[in-house]
């Protein structure tokens, strides 16, 4: 089970912490005093602390990472963040999911930041625990800049140092400078963090830091040879580097794939050996400090109404304690759907075919033996709707099956939705949670899944594919596909070495990896967003440009400066 009473701790010590504004004017101590700060106890739960602030940004980094990509397009509701899944610049800009993300990442890092400089100095007796604690907090500093420094690229505001009362002087010293400093914490980190076996679930440990490190050398081999040779890499060197990660995530430890690949994000089975890092929450909100798992509605259409014709569907619920409460805010792209093999399991471990009769409350167990809505991944003919409709005739409760197919919910010619595609759709499987109170209850107490091993078998299949090993690539892919396979029609998803192409990788990772919040930053690394979300996502034709492969400053934080000279908007969206 997982770990309650350092989560309870956090959620006491935070509280104090994140409040501040925006990034020019915090106050990383709060209430909490200096001399208790500089104790041992008081450096644990200024540590412990940050891991409530994943909360914080949890939301907007999932929508960040997913939407204007390939794979997820913006539903029929969305509020102001939908402008990010079809980039308008000028919504973009003044726009207060940005101001948030911006705040609450810099946030993180100023908590970071004094974590960093008190633990050097603090009162801990035991030296071993301080270098635990160091290792702790450079390797979590590293991660928010590596969020930072892939959202916001050269505009990303740079310091090592806690800020306390206001400052309004900006530093933009350009990626590279940010890339040093993640591998110099990373390397700090390296010597004192526990074993993921020795470790509390959900805290720092040595395989969250190796995983962080193959993230940050993947992204740096990405950029022009300028800013890897001033971050002290080469290109081969980050591969190379980076493969050796892989392995060690795989053999060092005691990750596993798990055999049912649903099971990863079972919300009966958090604790997992697949799991490398999750954002903890729990059904006891005492431990959540206030910071409840929302996502579990985001990817939840309407499944009470037809795409066909918008027909009621009597025999469903607008929302329901395990079928979702609908939101309806991000949906699958046809692309995405039709990525999947008919016969690999991950399509209907990751989408929802299948609605089944909810008789009298919607907070029941649907009746299994019922089915009465179909979306099926293929086209269905007009036939197919109207046998379904009639079956209401012969059915003892009178219940019509709803069938429906990809051609009432998308233009197949051009991937865009059609009216009612918009609002029903398949439900992402993965993030509902049925651990909730009731049936519109909006807060979730699922953990999410920041980093598994499935994506380590990617990547090391991606790393080999650079280093010309396509032979090597194809067996790691075909390793990972095991539990995808269908008995019987394994040919269907067999890999050779002659299929291995940068695409192919990336639509695995797509197969592997759908709507698991980090499709937007594995596209711009490997430099295909541009191109794949021009190609398969309708909703961004004739918008997106190549500058938008990072996001613009929220503009409060450009008016706010003192030195408009030196810190300003990136260039293209100073309009």
């Amino acid at each position: 089970m997982k770990l309650k009473y350092w989560t309870f701790i956090i959620a006491l010590y935070a509280g104090s912490l994140c409040s501040c504004s925006d990034f020019l004017s915090e106050d990383p101590k709060g209430n909490i005093t200096t001399n208790y700060s500089e104790t041992e106890e008081g450096c644990e739960r200024l540590v412990l602390s940050l891991y409530n602030t994943h909360r914080d940004f949890l939301e907007r980094l999932y929508l960040f990472g997913s939407m204007g990509a390939d794979e997820q397009l913006v539903a029929v509701n969305g509020n102001d963040w939908r402008y990010f899944g079809e980039y308008f610049d000028t919504q973009m800009i003044n726009n207060g999911w940005n101001r948030d993300f911006w705040k609450q990442l810099y946030n993180s890092l100023n908590v970071a930041n004094l974590a960093t400089e008190i633990i050097e100095t603090a009162e801990i007796k035991d030296e071993s625990r301080r270098a635990e604690l160091r290792a702790e907090a450079h390797a979590l500093r590293a991660f928010y800049f590596w969020i930072i420094t892939e959202t916001y690229g050269d505009g990303a505001h740079f310091t090592t140092e806690s800020t306390t009362g206001v400052k309004t002087i900006g530093y933009q010293p350009g990626v590279a400078t940010f890339y040093k400093q993640m591998l110099e914490d990373l390397n700090i980190a390296a010597t004192g963090l526990k074993l993921p076996q020795n470790s509390q679930w959900g805290r720092m440990n040595e395989g969250i830091r190796k995983f962080i490190l193959m993230k940050v050398l993947m992204s740096l081999a990405g950029y022009p040879d300028d800013v890897i040779s001033a971050a002290g890499y080469t290109k081969e060197r980050c591969y190379t580097d980076a493969l050796a990660l892989t392995k060690s995530l795989r053999s060092d430890y005691n990750y596993r794939l798990l055999d049912d690949y649903t099971q990863i994000f079972d919300v009966d089975n958090q604790v997992n050996d697949e799991i490398i890092w999750s954002v903890q929450y729990s059904t006891d909100k005492t431990y959540n400090g206030g910071g409840e798992n929302g996502l579990h509605r985001y990817g939840v259409g309407w499944y009470n109404k037809s795409a066909v014709d918008n027909k009621a569907i009597t025999t469903l619920w607008s929302h329901s304690l395990y079928y979702g409460r609908e939101y309806r805010w991000t949906m699958p792209s046809l692309f995405m759907i039709q990525n999947f093999n008919e016969y690999d399991k991950r399509l209907y471990g990751s989408l929802q075919e299948y609605w089944c009769w909810i008789p009298t409350d919607w907070n029941q167990k649907p009746v299994y033996s019922d089915t009465v809505l179909i979306r099926h991944f293929r086209s269905v003919t007009d036939e197919e709707v109207a046998a379904g409709r009639r079956r209401g005739e012969t059915h003892p409760l009178g219940h019509e099956l709803f069938v429906e197919g990809l051609n009432h919910m998308y233009n197949l010619q051009t991937g865009e939705p059609t009216m009612n595609g918009r609002s029903c759709y398949h439900t992402n499987l993965k993030l509902l949670d049925s651990s909730r109170e009731f049936a519109k209850d909006e807060k979730g107490h699922k953990d999410f899944i920041w980093f598994r091993l499935g994506e380590v078998y990617l990547s090391q299949a991606e790393l080999y594919m650079y280093m010309g090993q396509k032979e090597e690539a194809a067996k790691v892919i075909t390793e990972l596909r095991k539990r995808a396979l269908t008995e019987g029609h394994e040919e269907a998803l067999k890999v050779t070495p002659d299929m291995i192409t940068l695409d192919f990788i990336l639509d695995e990772y797509m197969r592997e990896l759908s709507m698991e919040g980090f499709r937007w930053y594995t596209l711009k690394r490997t430099g295909k967003l541009l191109e794949r979300a021009l190609k398969y996502n309708p909703d961004v034709k004739d918008k997106m440009k190549a500058y938008h492969v990072t996001r613009p400053i929220p503009q409060n934080e450009v008016d706010v400066v003192t030195n408009k000279d030196e810190f300003h908007q990136l260039p293209e969206y100073d309009k």
